[in-house]
């Protein structure tokens, strides 16, 4: 076979040799997972000068390899509030005096997105500065019910377009769901495979537990049982301790560490998550996500 007609064959199957090499390329999946962590010590204070190498992470029990590593960068926040009847007095001046104390300590970076509910949830703002946030915040009028399941939805679509690897969802509301078209279980999925990092405040009428009324005892166990299963956390105030919780809050989310690896499970289904610290410490407790829904 002459040299030129050889050159000719290779030129005629060399799209379908790379067309092979493409395919096989497709076929090899990965996917990156993001685990958001706050580690706090015996004072619940945030520990915040660990290292890549302090952490160790498992899937399924087996070991997985660090790819990124953020401690320091900025964080989205998406807040879904509530803008029902029963929010307004005294809830809602403590709850305007708080988000005015935690925009003004706002990190440099930071992105905040709002999404006001009661008869239904709208996106007010999205991605946007604490400046413009609380502009809009303050605008926000009070009347209807509490469509609180769809709107946790909605923030977690919103939270799901941010831009910075740390991100979080703070939830406020003072009752129970009375008229959203979802369901807790389909915020539980939602939830888990998207995930978000769930902060949840409660603002309840009175100081005692024993005088709450039944929509707050509801309301209650669903804020605890949404920041639990994402690993947020969850508080129940009086309306004079919310600006103190938000405090908390944003303490917590500057402390927060982002650990990403990639995972080559192609299959659906749920998988748990294992973090630990090296050596351990008795008085760290580390607060995350334990299982992830893979659709």
């Amino acid at each position: 076979m002459t040299r030129p007609l050889l050159v000719l064959i290779i030129l005629a199957f060399y799209p379908l040799l790379v067309c092979a090499q493409d395919a096989e390329i497709i076929k090899v999946q990965v996917d990156l997972i993001s685990v958001n962590v706050a580690v706090t010590n015996g004072g619940k204070q945030p520990v915040r000068d660990l290292k890549a190498g302090d952490f160790h992470v498992a899937e399924e029990g087996q070991p997985v390899e660090l790819q990124f590593f953020d401690s320091q960068g900025p964080a989205s926040i998406v807040f879904v509030i509530d803008t029902s009847t029963s929010m307004s007095g005294q809830k809602w001046k403590k709850l305007q005096d708080g988000m005015e104390r935690f925009l003004a300590t706002a990190r440099e970076g930071n992105d905040y997105s709002l999404v006001a509910f009661s008869d239904r949830p709208r996106l007010v703002v999205s991605s946007v500065s604490a400046t413009e946030f609380q502009r809009n915040f303050n605008d926000l009028k009070l009347a209807g019910n509490t469509a609180l399941y769809d709107a946790v939805l909605l923030g977690l679509e919103v939270l799901a377009q941010s831009r910075q690897r740390h991100r979080a969802l703070v939830l406020l509301s003072d009752g129970q769901d009375n008229c959203s078209h979802s369901q807790f279980t389909d915020v539980q999925e939602e939830g888990l495979s998207r995930r978000a990092m769930i902060y949840t405040i409660g603002v309840r009428l009175r100081r005692s537990d024993d005088y709450l009324l039944d929509f707050e005892l509801a309301g209650k166990e669903v804020l605890n049982r949404l920041a639990t299963m994402t690993g947020g956390s969850f508080h129940f105030p009086d309306p004079d301790r919310i600006p103190k919780v938000l405090e908390e809050i944003n303490n917590d989310l500057m402390g927060q560490y982002t650990l990403s690896y990639y995972t080559t499970e192609k299959s659906p289904g749920w998988r748990n998550v294992q973090v630990s610290v090296s050596p351990p410490a008795k008085r760290l407790h580390l607060r995350y996500q334990r299982r992830y829904l893979k659709k």
